[in-house]
């Protein structure tokens, strides 16, 4: 090593030797406490090792002092010793000749390492009486706590110090790895440990379970969601979310709700493609269970009428993914149209020329007007297909933008979506039944 690296690297060890000295001449700190204050420099060592490094150099250098006869430094150690501690004992009893009385430390009380030690054996006894499979610390730190840390940090320009929550946090999470073999997730955990400071008192947060899949509506009269009158009649004899009640016995789980990518009307049939959704599941206290087992027990119990295919486990992002991308996807619906009067071919050609990336301003529906925002949207329906069945009624394939109502388009809902198929076939045509064919993320 050169000269001058040599003298930078005496140059920062004396800073950190110099301002650990100012700390120690103000505040009493236990080894974790000063260590953290210098938590960043430094690899594979816990801030009580280097807490207790910085205290025996610091003792070190006075005890040089001592042996030379400076006076000065044995009223620093007099001055010094509560402040360290532990590390001072001998050599204050041996210079001063007085048993040391250690000072508690101004930040935790000297209590850390036991609050991290109980926290790490309590919140491994509580893991074991749950079904996770991984889990995440979080500290939660009392006011006077932060302050009096944050207050020392702020005063001697701590620039490669850590928090006592962070520290917290990883020592504990040691303390889990090593009893119960479980590994830290930090993205999507299974369970929270809420470590709280002062006192190191645990509370696990079991995290909601969130699948990811696939289903189909193969009957009419059916509702996405579970719907119960002010009566307590149920609305429709199954809903898609009463489909999946099963599931809360399978995971032992306290709720269930429901995302899906857009909804259908209750009596629109969910065909094709299917339709995209997630599960959340909350507070299971069964994981280890199977996708192709979830989906047996729910398909068994809708007898048909509902059918689920699991993909995957998602995440909270994946949630939110999910409500906003059905905007964004294309549908196709098969609608039963009927007409008050009969129709020729002609008029069905022009009707699927007509609406060929046909631009439609759709008012909220006033069938929907009362839970929903009265808003005017604009949405595209890139082409139609009919095909005749009596001379009234037809059938039409519709490939539309996601957010259209359907109903609405043929029927035009009183003039409030336009275009419609009444306005451009000039007679009053109603929707008779509706499936959804094919949802995509194409045109």
């Amino acid at each position: 090593m050169m000269p001058g690296a040599d003298n930078n690297v005496l140059s920062s060890a004396r800073e950190i030797v110099e301002k650990s000295l100012r700390l120690l001449r103000e505040y009493p700190l236990c080894d974790r406490c000063l260590g953290r204050m210098f938590a960043l420099l430094g690899r594979g060592w816990s801030n009580q090792e280097r807490g207790d490094a910085i205290k025996r150099v610091i003792l070190m250098s006075l005890h040089e002092r001592i042996r030379e006869g400076d006076k000065d430094a044995v009223e620093l150690l007099r001055q010094l010793a509560p402040n360290i501690g532990e590390q001072a004992r001998q050599l204050y009893s041996e210079t001063i000749g007085e048993e040391l009385q250690p000072l508690r430390c101004y930040i935790c009380g000297s209590e850390l390492e036991k609050w991290i030690q109980a926290a790490g054996e309590k919140a491994s006894e509580l893991l074991r009486s749950v079904d996770a499979r991984n889990f995440l610390v979080a500290a939660k730190l009392g006011d006077d706590i932060r302050v009096r840390e944050d207050e020392i940090k702020r005063r001697f320009s701590l620039i490669y110090s850590e928090s006592i929550g962070s520290e917290t946090k990883r020592e504990v999470s040691k303390i889990i790895q090593a009893r119960t073999g479980l590994k830290p997730n930090f993205t999507n955990p299974d369970v929270v440990v809420v470590v709280h400071i002062p006192g190191g008192s645990v509370e696990l947060q079991i995290m909601p379970m969130l699948l990811r899949g696939t289903y189909w509506k193969t009957s009419r009269r059916i509702s996405q969601s579970y719907w119960v009158t002010r009566r307590g009649v149920k609305r429709y004899p199954i809903s898609v979310e009463e489909a999946l009640f099963p599931l809360l016995g399978l995971y032992h789980a306290e709720d269930i709700v429901l995302h899906a990518s857009g909804r259908e009307d209750a009596d629109a049939r969910m065909l094709g493609s299917g339709r995209s959704f997630i599960v959340e599941l909350k507070k299971p206290k069964k994981r280890r269970i199977g996708l192709a087992e979830a989906e047996r027990v729910i398909n068994e119990h809708s007898k048909g009428l509902v059918r689920a295919r699991f993909l995957e486990e998602a995440s909270r992002r994946d949630v939110v993914e999910l409500k906003s991308e059905h905007q964004k996807r294309s549908k196709v619906y098969k609608a039963l149209v009927v007409v008050e009067r009969e129709v020729s071919d002609n008029e069905l050609r022009a009707l699927e020329e007509f609406f060929t990336n046909r631009e439609i301003r759709q008012r909220t529906p006033r069938r929907v007007r009362h839970r929903r925002p009265d808003i005017v949207r604009e949405r595209i329906v890139f082409g139609v297909k009919t095909r005749k069945i009596a001379d009234n009624v037809f059938e039409a394939l519709i490939r539309a933008e996601g957010g259209l109502y359907i109903k609405e388009l043929v029927s035009g809902d009183e003039g409030d979506t336009s275009p419609s198929f009444s306005e451009i076939l000039g007679a009053r045509a109603i929707c008779a039944e509706l499936d959804v064919v094919e949802v995509s993320t194409s045109r």
